[in-house]
Protein backbone atom coordinates (compact mmCIF):
# COMPACT_ATOMS: atom_id res chain seq x y z
CA UNK A 1 0.00 0.00 0.00
CA UNK A 2 2.65 2.70 0.63
CA UNK A 3 4.48 1.48 -2.31
CA UNK A 4 2.26 1.08 -5.12
CA UNK A 5 -0.52 2.42 -6.50
CA UNK A 6 -3.58 0.44 -5.52
CA UNK A 7 -5.65 1.44 -8.88
CA UNK A 8 -2.33 0.26 -10.89
CA UNK A 9 -3.60 -2.83 -12.95
CA UNK A 10 -0.74 -5.95 -12.78
CA UNK A 11 -0.34 -9.20 -14.22
CA UNK A 12 0.02 -12.52 -13.05
CA UNK A 13 3.14 -14.03 -13.09
CA UNK A 14 3.04 -18.00 -13.86
CA UNK A 15 5.69 -18.51 -11.02
CA UNK A 16 2.75 -16.79 -8.70
CA UNK A 17 -0.05 -19.46 -9.18
CA UNK A 18 -0.36 -22.84 -7.46
CA UNK A 19 0.97 -21.75 -4.11
CA UNK A 20 0.22 -24.05 -1.70
CA UNK A 21 -1.92 -23.22 1.34
CA UNK A 22 -5.10 -20.65 0.98
CA UNK A 23 -5.39 -19.15 -2.71
CA UNK A 24 -7.54 -16.98 -4.80
CA UNK A 25 -6.92 -19.24 -7.07
CA UNK A 26 -4.97 -16.72 -9.83
CA UNK A 27 -4.29 -17.49 -13.61
CA UNK A 28 -1.49 -16.87 -15.22
CA UNK A 29 -1.67 -13.92 -17.37
CA UNK A 30 -4.47 -11.95 -16.16
CA UNK A 31 -4.73 -8.68 -15.31
CA UNK A 32 -6.17 -7.52 -11.44
CA UNK A 33 -5.48 -4.15 -9.42
CA UNK A 34 -3.36 -4.22 -6.79
CA UNK A 35 -6.29 -3.16 -4.10
CA UNK A 36 -8.21 -6.03 -5.83
CA UNK A 37 -5.13 -7.93 -4.92
CA UNK A 38 -4.78 -6.87 -1.60
CA UNK A 39 -8.61 -8.14 -0.74
CA UNK A 40 -7.94 -11.03 -2.10
CA UNK A 41 -4.75 -11.12 0.13
CA UNK A 42 -6.83 -9.79 3.55
CA UNK A 43 -9.84 -11.50 3.50
CA UNK A 44 -8.96 -14.97 2.44
CA UNK A 45 -5.65 -15.03 2.88
CA UNK A 46 -4.42 -15.51 -0.56
CA UNK A 47 -0.50 -17.01 -0.72
CA UNK A 48 -0.91 -16.82 -4.82
CA UNK A 49 -1.99 -12.93 -4.26
CA UNK A 50 0.60 -12.63 -1.90
CA UNK A 51 3.66 -13.51 -3.83
CA UNK A 52 2.17 -11.54 -6.84
CA UNK A 53 1.81 -8.40 -4.90
CA UNK A 54 5.77 -8.64 -3.83
CA UNK A 55 6.91 -9.36 -7.16
CA UNK A 56 4.81 -6.46 -8.78
CA UNK A 57 6.04 -3.94 -5.56
CA UNK A 58 9.63 -5.01 -5.39
CA UNK A 59 10.43 -7.34 -8.03
CA UNK A 60 11.09 -10.52 -6.15
CA UNK A 61 10.43 -12.32 -3.14
CA UNK A 62 13.79 -11.81 -1.65
CA UNK A 63 13.79 -8.25 -2.04
CA UNK A 64 10.14 -7.83 -0.99
CA UNK A 65 11.53 -9.81 2.51
CA UNK A 66 13.84 -7.46 2.82
CA UNK A 67 11.84 -4.45 2.47
CA UNK A 68 9.17 -6.60 5.31
CA UNK A 69 12.25 -6.65 7.43
CA UNK A 70 13.17 -2.82 7.22
CA UNK A 71 9.73 -1.64 7.62
CA UNK A 72 9.21 -4.09 10.73
CA UNK A 73 12.46 -2.51 12.43
CA UNK A 74 11.01 0.75 11.98
CA UNK A 75 7.55 0.32 13.59
CA UNK A 76 10.15 -1.55 16.79
CA UNK A 77 9.28 -5.19 15.76
CA UNK A 78 13.05 -6.45 16.60
CA UNK A 79 12.17 -9.70 17.49
CA UNK A 80 10.69 -10.56 13.92
CA UNK A 81 12.00 -11.73 10.88
CA UNK A 82 10.28 -12.37 7.47
CA UNK A 83 11.63 -14.69 4.48
CA UNK A 84 8.29 -15.04 2.39
CA UNK A 85 5.37 -12.34 2.12
CA UNK A 86 2.57 -15.08 3.07
CA UNK A 87 3.65 -16.83 6.45
CA UNK A 88 4.21 -20.20 5.24
CA UNK A 89 6.38 -22.25 7.17
CA UNK A 90 10.00 -21.54 6.93
CA UNK A 91 13.27 -22.04 10.04
CA UNK A 92 14.04 -18.37 9.69
CA UNK A 93 10.38 -16.71 9.69
CA UNK A 94 9.52 -16.22 12.83
CA UNK A 95 7.35 -12.97 15.04
CA UNK A 96 6.23 -12.52 18.36
CA UNK A 97 2.78 -11.68 19.78
CA UNK A 98 4.01 -8.10 20.66
CA UNK A 99 5.88 -7.43 17.44
CA UNK A 100 2.61 -8.61 15.34
CA UNK A 101 -0.02 -6.17 17.76
CA UNK A 102 3.16 -3.32 16.94
CA UNK A 103 2.15 -4.31 13.51
CA UNK A 104 -1.09 -4.60 13.43
CA UNK A 105 -1.45 -1.19 14.85
CA UNK A 106 0.53 0.68 12.37
CA UNK A 107 -1.29 -0.66 9.69
CA UNK A 108 -4.90 0.74 11.52
CA UNK A 109 -2.74 4.12 11.07
CA UNK A 110 -3.24 3.98 6.89
CA UNK A 111 -6.88 4.59 5.86
CA UNK A 112 -7.05 2.02 3.16
CA UNK A 113 -5.17 -0.69 4.65
CA UNK A 114 -8.01 -0.26 7.64
CA UNK A 115 -10.52 -0.24 4.65
CA UNK A 116 -9.61 -3.05 3.14
CA UNK A 117 -9.28 -5.41 6.59
CA UNK A 118 -12.47 -4.04 7.75
CA UNK A 119 -14.75 -5.24 4.81
CA UNK A 120 -16.94 -8.14 4.94
CA UNK A 121 -17.82 -9.06 1.30
CA UNK A 122 -16.52 -7.60 -1.54
CA UNK A 123 -16.80 -8.45 -5.32
CA UNK A 124 -13.72 -8.68 -7.61
CA UNK A 125 -12.45 -9.10 -11.35
CA UNK A 126 -12.35 -12.62 -12.07
CA UNK A 127 -9.63 -11.79 -14.86
CA UNK A 128 -10.27 -12.58 -18.59
CA UNK A 129 -13.20 -14.75 -17.90
CA UNK A 130 -15.58 -11.59 -16.85
CA UNK A 131 -16.29 -13.23 -13.99
CA UNK A 132 -16.50 -11.51 -10.35
CA UNK A 133 -15.05 -13.58 -7.42
CA UNK A 134 -16.91 -12.97 -4.36
CA UNK A 135 -14.24 -12.89 -0.88
CA UNK A 136 -15.93 -13.07 2.40
CA UNK A 137 -13.71 -11.81 5.00
CA UNK A 138 -12.50 -14.92 7.00
CA UNK A 139 -12.21 -12.96 10.35
CA UNK A 140 -15.11 -14.65 12.20
CA UNK A 141 -14.61 -11.85 14.70
CA UNK A 142 -16.09 -8.44 12.83
CA UNK A 143 -19.25 -11.01 12.08
CA UNK A 144 -19.69 -11.64 15.82
CA UNK A 145 -18.38 -8.46 17.54
CA UNK A 146 -19.42 -5.29 16.83
CA UNK A 147 -16.76 -3.64 18.23
CA UNK A 148 -14.30 -4.96 15.75
CA UNK A 149 -12.46 -3.31 12.82
CA UNK A 150 -10.31 -5.81 11.35
CA UNK A 151 -7.66 -7.64 11.05
CA UNK A 152 -6.53 -10.86 10.04
CA UNK A 153 -6.35 -14.75 10.53
CA UNK A 154 -3.26 -16.92 9.89
CA UNK A 155 -2.74 -20.81 10.65
CA UNK A 156 0.13 -22.96 9.91
CA UNK A 157 0.30 -26.65 11.38
CA UNK A 158 3.35 -25.57 13.32
CA UNK A 159 1.82 -22.54 14.46
CA UNK A 160 -1.83 -22.98 15.25
CA UNK A 161 -4.54 -20.84 15.14
CA UNK A 162 -3.18 -16.79 15.05
CA UNK A 163 -5.25 -13.75 14.59
CA UNK A 164 -4.59 -10.42 14.60
CA UNK A 165 -7.74 -8.26 15.22
CA UNK A 166 -8.53 -4.44 16.02
CA UNK A 167 -11.83 -2.87 17.55
CA UNK A 168 -12.80 0.49 18.83
CA UNK A 169 -14.85 1.74 21.56
CA UNK A 170 -15.85 5.13 23.50
CA UNK A 171 -12.39 6.51 20.83
CA UNK A 172 -9.94 3.69 22.31
CA UNK A 173 -8.82 1.94 19.41
CA UNK A 174 -6.50 -0.97 20.28
CA UNK A 175 -4.87 -4.28 18.65
CA UNK A 176 -5.04 -7.85 19.95
CA UNK A 177 -2.85 -10.72 19.19
CA UNK A 178 -3.27 -14.55 19.83
CA UNK A 179 -1.02 -17.15 18.67
CA UNK A 180 -1.51 -20.98 18.97
CA UNK A 181 -4.35 -20.47 20.37
CA UNK A 182 -7.31 -22.54 19.21
CA UNK A 183 -10.41 -20.49 20.88
CA UNK A 184 -8.78 -17.32 19.35
CA UNK A 185 -12.20 -15.18 18.48
CA UNK A 186 -13.47 -15.74 22.12
CA UNK A 187 -10.22 -15.21 23.89
CA UNK A 188 -9.65 -12.08 21.43
CA UNK A 189 -13.16 -10.80 22.72
CA UNK A 190 -12.59 -11.38 26.36
CA UNK A 191 -9.02 -9.22 26.18
CA UNK A 192 -10.91 -6.01 24.41
CA UNK A 193 -13.77 -6.38 26.81
CA UNK A 194 -11.70 -6.67 29.59
CA UNK A 195 -9.54 -3.66 27.88
CA UNK A 196 -12.40 -1.56 27.27
CA UNK A 197 -13.64 -2.03 30.82
CA UNK A 198 -10.28 -0.97 32.25
CA UNK A 199 -8.95 2.00 30.25
CA UNK A 200 -10.25 4.93 28.76
CA UNK A 201 -9.19 7.33 26.08
CA UNK A 202 -8.04 10.70 27.62
CA UNK A 203 -7.18 13.64 25.37
CA UNK A 204 -3.88 14.88 26.43
CA UNK A 205 -3.11 17.08 23.85
CA UNK A 206 -5.56 19.58 22.28
CA UNK A 207 -3.87 21.14 19.11
CA UNK A 208 -6.80 23.90 18.66
CA UNK A 209 -6.31 25.03 22.23
CA UNK A 210 -2.28 24.33 22.80
CA UNK A 211 -0.69 27.73 23.49
CA UNK A 212 2.83 28.86 24.98
CA UNK A 213 4.57 31.95 24.97
CA UNK A 214 8.02 32.57 25.21
CA UNK A 215 9.91 35.82 26.13
CA UNK A 216 13.20 35.63 23.42
CA UNK A 217 13.62 39.60 24.25
CA UNK A 218 12.11 40.59 20.52
CA UNK A 219 9.15 43.04 19.81
CA UNK A 220 6.89 40.39 20.55
CA UNK A 221 6.56 37.26 22.82
CA UNK A 222 7.20 33.88 20.80
CA UNK A 223 3.95 32.37 20.62
CA UNK A 224 4.01 28.58 20.03
CA UNK A 225 1.93 25.63 18.80
CA UNK A 226 1.72 21.97 18.13
CA UNK A 227 0.65 20.22 15.04
CA UNK A 228 -1.18 17.30 16.71
CA UNK A 229 -3.39 16.21 19.23
CA UNK A 230 -2.43 13.39 21.32
CA UNK A 231 -4.85 10.75 23.22
CA UNK A 232 -3.77 8.39 25.49
CA UNK A 233 -5.38 5.00 26.83
CA UNK A 234 -5.60 5.38 31.19
CA UNK A 235 -6.49 3.29 33.60
CA UNK A 236 -8.71 5.23 36.78
CA UNK A 237 -6.37 6.95 38.96
CA UNK A 238 -3.51 7.51 36.23
CA UNK A 239 -5.01 11.14 35.02
CA UNK A 240 -3.55 12.76 38.22
CA UNK A 241 -0.05 11.16 37.34
CA UNK A 242 0.43 12.88 34.01
CA UNK A 243 2.67 15.54 33.86
CA UNK A 244 3.47 18.25 30.70
CA UNK A 245 6.83 19.71 30.50
CA UNK A 246 7.52 22.29 27.77
CA UNK A 247 11.31 22.66 26.71
CA UNK A 248 12.59 25.59 24.77
CA UNK A 249 15.56 24.68 22.51
CA UNK A 250 18.92 26.43 24.26
CA UNK A 251 19.83 27.42 20.37
CA UNK A 252 17.08 29.78 19.45
CA UNK A 253 17.95 33.44 18.38
CA UNK A 254 16.17 36.10 16.71
CA UNK A 255 14.96 36.92 14.44
CA UNK A 256 12.49 34.00 14.25
CA UNK A 257 10.16 33.24 12.31
CA UNK A 258 6.45 31.68 12.16
CA UNK A 259 6.97 27.97 11.72
CA UNK A 260 10.18 27.45 13.39
CA UNK A 261 10.74 25.46 15.98
CA UNK A 262 11.56 26.63 18.89
CA UNK A 263 10.58 23.92 21.50
CA UNK A 264 9.19 20.80 22.83
CA UNK A 265 6.32 19.77 24.59
CA UNK A 266 6.82 16.54 26.38
CA UNK A 267 4.10 14.49 28.22
CA UNK A 268 4.97 12.00 31.44
CA UNK A 269 3.03 9.47 32.68
CA UNK A 270 4.42 9.26 35.92
CA UNK A 271 8.06 9.63 34.76
CA UNK A 272 8.18 7.31 31.44
CA UNK A 273 7.68 9.80 28.44
CA UNK A 274 5.11 8.38 26.42
CA UNK A 275 4.58 11.51 23.99
CA UNK A 276 6.59 14.56 22.35
CA UNK A 277 6.54 16.73 19.62
CA UNK A 278 7.87 20.31 18.58
CA UNK A 279 6.82 23.44 19.13
CA UNK A 280 6.66 25.73 16.51
CA UNK A 281 6.57 29.98 16.45
CA UNK A 282 2.90 31.31 15.28
CA UNK A 283 4.49 34.68 14.15
CA UNK A 284 7.45 36.41 13.50
CA UNK A 285 9.96 37.50 16.19
CA UNK A 286 12.10 40.50 15.47
CA UNK A 287 15.46 41.96 17.06
CA UNK A 288 14.46 44.73 20.18
CA UNK A 289 16.68 46.97 21.22
CA UNK A 290 17.02 49.40 23.86
CA UNK A 291 18.51 52.83 23.54
CA UNK A 292 18.95 52.69 26.77
CA UNK A 293 21.28 50.04 26.86
CA UNK A 294 24.93 51.04 25.69
CA UNK A 295 25.04 47.35 24.03
CA UNK A 296 21.90 47.74 22.48
CA UNK A 297 23.04 51.53 21.38
CA UNK A 298 26.28 49.64 20.02
CA UNK A 299 23.61 47.03 18.04
CA UNK A 300 21.99 49.79 16.28
CA UNK A 301 25.22 51.22 15.47
CA UNK A 302 26.86 48.10 14.61
CA UNK A 303 23.30 47.20 12.09
CA UNK A 304 23.18 50.60 10.62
Amino acid sequence: IENSDPEKVITVPEKCCGIEGSSIYLRAGENLSIKELLYGLMLRSGNDAAETLATATFGSIEKFAEKMNEKAREIGANDTNFINPHGLYDGENYSTANDMALITAYGMKNDRFKEIVGTKFVAVSGGETGEKRYFRNKNKLLFSYDKCTGVKTGYTKKAGRCLASSAEHNDLRLACVVLGCAPMYEVSRENFEKAFSVYKSEKLCDKESFETIYDLGGKNPAKGKVKSDFSYPLKAGEREQIRTEIVMDKNVRLPVKAGEKIGAMEIYLKNQLIFSQNIYTIIDVEKRYDISDPLDYWNICEDD
